[in-house]
């Protein structure tokens, strides 16, 4: 048997809509800056989520986990990248845009600590998944992973039809908004 692993080559894509309501157990590892996207640069959490809500397709048992996810929303990477390292708990929530904004609401987290419930569901499940905190223990937030390699820009705008739907899925609904207002405009 070998002792080399294969390299990874990227993380699981977890729509904030797709998570709406539920759940989760969330443990940002990296706050990424200026990742150049299709739109420009943004700002991203890598973020491990568990979400208790759904059942994980491998095993069939509630806990669906995702790891290597990456989220661009601004409320969300707001908070989440001042919490590099912990483990929260919360539900996905959608907030209130500011006075004047146009757009869907942003997407936010609730704290679930208040929940007795939710708060017991969350350490059955940690205490059955010991590799998941040990996983923390082993990466401390004082020593940053490498940077990801930038997405290269396009040579040209594509059309909006020709953007993938992984791609799109990945956006925060601000960023898909746009891309489907441009999309009618060229129809």
């Amino acid at each position: 048997m070998s002792s080399f692993s294969a390299p990874h080559v990227g993380g699981d894509t977890l729509p904030e809509r797709d998570v709406l309501g539920h759940l989760l157990i969330v443990r940002p590892v990296e706050y990424v800056e200026k990742i150049t996207t299709a739109f420009g640069e943004k700002d991203a959490v890598r973020l491990d989520v568990i979400d208790l809500d759904a059942p994980d397709p491998r095993t069939g048992e509630m806990g669906a986990q995702h790891v290597d996810v990456l989220w661009f929303g601004g409320r969300l990477v707001g908070s989440l990248k001042r919490q590099v390292g912990e483990i929260v708990l919360a539900r996905m929530t959608q907030g209130t845009l500011k006075p004047g904004a146009t757009g869907k609401p942003p997407y936010e987290l609730a704290s679930a600590l208040e929940d007795p419930a939710a708060l017991a569901r969350a350490e059955a499940w940690i205490a059955a998944h010991p590799k998941f905190t040990a996983a923390q223990a082993a990466t401390p937030a004082s020593t940053p992973p490498p940077a990801p390699a930038p997405v290269p820009a396009p040579a040209a705008t594509p059309a909006p039809s020709a953007i993938p739907e992984a791609l799109l899925a990945q956006m925060a609904p601000e960023q898909r908004a746009l891309f489907e207002q441009l999309a009618a405009q060229q129809s």
